[in-house]
């Protein structure tokens, strides 16, 4: 076994193109268009509801997950997605940190880094050279193998040869890596390699149809993606407590925009304390080695570290606007997702503020939600909190705990369909 190594028939094609797991143990269908040479932007028709079959066997279906960081708390709410919908969840990966107590049966490949794209491909090398036994042993009697991004996937690919009977292959891709759209010798061959592994995956996962419109529709598992927005599971109601002046922003989540930062902290001096900024989650060591150096000029602005899911509620609570702008790839993933830090404010009463031209504020747009910008201009946004009164601010608070729960909240009807969708490929056919 290596030392990076320790102990912590394929489905016929679907029939349908894209699958978006909605309420109630239901699934909406959305045919996809046969001609790829189809505009880009990719309006999702309306749909059909269609019922999965919910019966299933008394033992519970096994998931083998693979992750790119066990340390990341989406993974974490993958895993109890996972669980509420009955699967046994049996997980390994790489490691960034201390892992949550629920994981502490995950079998840890190794430590990887962000950023540092080169170094995690030679410890996906090492696992394939060294440790894929030891992997299928933790993961035997899995009925799907779930890789997290593209580099589990090569791992993913290689284990699903070794378990008997083969597991179905299922790629969660929830974010576009710039490479991936980079017209460089690097980006090419990584998009070559994404198309070979490709061709052995039985389903995609994916959160935001603008990554099915711009990148994975081109794939060849165009014709099996399933769309999975990142809605949260906590159940807590909406605080309904309005909170006077002076407003806060809450930048929460990955922080590794550096632009945001400074357009936030611009925003916070030139108003001189009506505006607060508040930060929490995890910062990018490559962007931010030291946020408490990056923040000392800027005295309305402050960073409370990571969070759990449990934070979630006195985090938004405490804020009256949520920063859902994101330039860290700007021209392809960061336009393209629909962020988790997007459902998790509207969720507990805090308003997104996105950019009008991505796919952020085009979700905000169709729900008349929140506060959509042209641009992120420090003038711009002086300009919107100097006329920012506590009456516009109510009337944006009220639309938002208006909304339908649902559009946020993930229920247990749907972990129970996707469960289903992933483990039970004649479900997925027949549909």
């Amino acid at each position: 076994m290596s030392n990076s190594v320790k102990r912590g028939h394929r489905p016929p094609a679907c029939r349908v193109h894209a699958i978006a797991v909605q309420n109630h143990a239901s699934v909406r269908f959305v045919p996809w268009p046969s001609n790829k040479t189809a505009a880009t932007r990719w309006e999702p028709p309306k749909a059909t509801r269609v019922s999965f079959q919910t019966q299933r066997d008394e033992a519970l279906q096994r998931i083998g997950y693979l992750a790119h960081d066990l340390t990341d708390p989406a993974v974490a709410r993958r895993v109890t997605m996972f669980r509420t919908g009955g699967a046994d969840v049996k997980i390994a990966g790489f490691s960034r940190g201390e892992l949550p107590d629920s994981f502490t049966d995950a079998l840890v490949l190794g430590h990887s880094a962000d950023a540092r794209l080169a170094s995690r491909a030679l410890t996906v090398l090492r696992v394939l050279a060294t440790g894929l036994p030891v992997v299928a042993q933790h993961m035997k009697g899995a009925s799907a193998i779930v890789a997290r991004n593209l580099e589990m996937l090569v791992i993913g690919q290689a284990l699903q040869r070794r378990l008997t009977p083969r597991p179905d292959l299922v790629y969660e891709c929830l974010d576009i890596h710039r490479l991936l759209t980079s017209q460089s010798s690097a980006g090419r061959a990584l998009r070559r390699l994404e198309r070979h592994v490709g061709k052995s995956v039985d389903l995609v996962l994916t959160s935001s149809p603008a990554f099915i419109a711009n990148h994975l529709k081109n794939g060849p598992f165009a014709n099996r993606i399933i769309l999975v927005e990142n809605k949260i599971l906590t159940p807590a109601p909406h605080p309904l407590r309005l909170m006077p002046p002076p407003f806060r922003i809450g930048w929460y989540g990955a922080l590794r925009c550096e632009r945001s930062f400074k357009i936030l902290a611009d925003l916070s001096d030139r108003l001189g304390g009506k505006v607060k900024v508040s930060l929490r989650g995890r910062p990018s060591p490559a962007v931010f080695p030291d946020m408490a150096t990056s923040l000392a000029p800027h005295p309305h602005m402050s960073f409370g570290g990571p969070y759990t899911a449990a934070d979630l509620p006195s985090l938004y609570g405490d804020v009256h606007f949520a920063w859902c702008i994101d330039f860290y790839e700007q021209g392809a993933n960061s336009e393209w997702l629909l962020p988790n830090r997007l459902y998790e404010s509207a969720a507990f009463g805090a308003v997104p503020i996105a950019l009008r031209s991505v796919e952020t504020g085009r979700y905000l747009q169709r729900h008349g939600l929140g506060v959509t910008l042209e641009d992120a201009n420090p003038e711009a946004l002086a300009s919107l909190f100097s006329e920012m009164t506590s009456a516009k601010y109510a009337a944006l608070h009220r639309a938002v705990i208006d909304t339908d729960p649902a559009l946020w909240r993930a229920s247990p009807e749907d972990c129970r369909a996707l469960v289903t969708a992933i483990t039970q490929p004649t479900a997925r056919a027949a549909a």
